[in-house]
């Protein structure tokens, strides 16, 4: 290493190389989380950030056309669900290769892997990463939700040790708004005031309620997972322009 570069230059130049490479290889959100941030979040394994000090945040927009004609393109939306988290976990894969390279320790989470031991749960929330990374806010609905797309948008995460800039988490921004609450097709989202993100996710969504309707759409052979969208759709962040 030469001496006259300070960790800071190292840092910030590291950092730009990353950006660089995610949008080279197609993401359309990134940000880069302080891990101490998520203390508070639960983990599976418990101890899973304890090697690393940074959780990235990778971001693929879903086509507004797809849930812009929801319900009848619930089908269609289903096959870009599937194809945004293959994406999203081979732009992982490539970034923490990227990382490794460099001498870092980079662990990719899938994009969408619910684990059976947890209640609706996988490893680590990638909302919660994203928030904390200054990507967006957490919404009533609890999708994140970014100035830009609005909450359609799907993410994956990698925890690395690398010494990387980071942004600052968001606050809510709904206020008033109700369009996810009153549009909700099984009324499971509860109109939960909160300035960072809820103390669980209880007081905020009904999980049977959004459950049940997720798993009534997998048995549609159309469908085959477990997807819905409509507060996806009627965001008014997310609307098209």
């Amino acid at each position: 290493m030469n001496e006259n570069i300070s960790s800071n230059e190292i840092s910030s130049n590291l950092t730009c190389e990353l950006i660089e490479e995610a949008y080279k290889i197609g993401v359309d959100t990134f940000g880069i989380a302080d891990l101490r941030y998520l203390n508070e979040y639960d983990t599976y394994p418990k101890d899973l950030f304890e090697n690393y000090s940074r959780g990235i945040s990778i971001g693929l927009k879903i086509p507004n056309e797809v849930l812009e004609r929801l319900p009848e393109s619930r089908p269609i939306y289903a096959k870009h669900y599937i194809m945004i988290n293959d994406r999203l976990d081979f732009i992982a894969y490539e970034l923490s290769k990227f990382l490794e390279l460099k001498k870092y320790k980079a662990l990719p989470i899938p994009a969408s892997k619910v684990l059976k031991e947890l209640k609706w749960r996988s490893f680590i929330s990638h909302r919660a990463i994203a928030r904390a990374a200054g990507v967006g806010w957490i919404g009533k609905s609890l999708n994140l939700v970014t100035k830009e797309y609005g909450p359609r948008i799907r993410f994956a995460s990698i925890l690395t040790d690398a010494p990387l800039d980071t942004g600052k988490p968001l606050d809510n921004k709904c206020g008033e708004c109700r369009e996810c609450i009153d549009k909700c097709i099984v009324g499971a989202i509860k109109d939960n005031a909160f300035k960072e993100y809820p103390k669980d996710r209880e007081s905020s969504l009904d999980m049977n309620k959004c459950i049940s309707k997720l798993q009534e759409f997998s048995k549609d052979p159309d469908i085959g997972v477990m997807i819905c969208g409509v507060c996806l759709k009627v965001c008014p962040w997310g609307k098209s322009k």
